[in-house]
């Protein structure tokens, strides 16, 4: 009995024994697992660094990318602008080149008429002057001292041409003006070898009139015979009277019959 009581402990002994051993090996096996998981894990978070270090590259390339394109379009832009501003340019040098030549052309022609203009002056001031001596002798004096001032201004050296030109101008100007003005001035006349106080009366250069300030003689210039001829004092006396404060607007224009010289025929 005792023989078979030890029998059973040393069994049961040996189910412990043999139940330690195999839970050993399950730790160890359990260990070596573990070792694998962790290198496994490693692995892993080596692929894991490696794709974010690649994510990173991706999205530095996808920014500079970006980045390029922007640099392209304002450069794209920037060229569109200097295209047309190069356009214009070459449309601006096309019209500065043609005035360049009409200039050229100017310029040229302007010495031509430097070197004709003088002549041109003296012809022009040569005729005026004829002509006022065969004009109606209204402000002779004024007319005469205009002329002078106008010779005097060409023969001095220190006016420039286009200032000389200018007096003849105003001149011819003048003159031209007092084919369409009336005007009525005192005077001092020669009738019949005597000198007598008038008032003269212009109209345009149709007829030019006077009459004496007692109103006694009345009379127009000739210019075919170049003299005061009186006029019937009972025809014209009114009428002239009549002029004379028309021409000085104290009376309103009207229609007056004066004394018109026949025009000449043409040659």
């Amino acid at each position: 009995m005792k023989n078979r009581r030890i029998t059973d402990m040393g069994l049961i002994a040996l189910a412990l024994l043999m139940s330690c051993t195999l839970s050993v090996a399950q730790a160890a096996e359990i260990l070596i697992d573990s070792s694998i998981l962790d290198r496994a894990m490693d692995v892993i978070a080596g692929k894991y660094s490696e794709s974010a270090e690649i994510q990173q590259e991706i999205n530095r390339l996808a920014n500079s990318a970006s980045s390029t394109f922007e640099s392209f379009k304002r450069s794209n832009d920037a060229l569109e602008a200097l295209l047309v501003l190069n356009a214009g340019y070459r449309k601006t040098i096309s019209i500065q080149e043609t005035n360049i030549t009409a200039l050229d052309v100017s310029i040229a022609n302007v010495e031509v008429v430097t070197r004709e203009i003088p002549l041109l002056m003296e012809k022009m001031l040569s005729s005026l002057e004829q002509f006022v001596e065969l004009d109606y002798p209204f402000h002779v004096s004024e007319r005469a001292a205009r002329i002078a001032f106008a010779r005097a201004a060409i023969d001095n050296p220190d006016v420039s041409i286009a200032e000389k030109f200018r007096q003849v101008l105003v001149m011819y100007q003048t003159e031209a003006s007092y084919g369409r003005t009336i005007e009525t001035y005192p005077d001092t006349i020669v009738l019949s070898g005597a000198d007598r106080d008038v008032n003269i009366v212009r109209i345009g250069r149709i007829t030019l009139m006077y009459q004496t300030v007692d109103r006694q003689s009345t009379g127009a210039w000739d210019n075919t015979v170049r003299a005061w001829l009186e006029l019937p004092a009972g025809d014209y006396r009114t009428a002239v009277q009549t002029a004379i404060r028309v021409a000085s607007q104290l009376d309103s224009p009207r229609i007056i019959d004066l004394p018109i010289m026949a025009p000449e025929a043409a040659r």
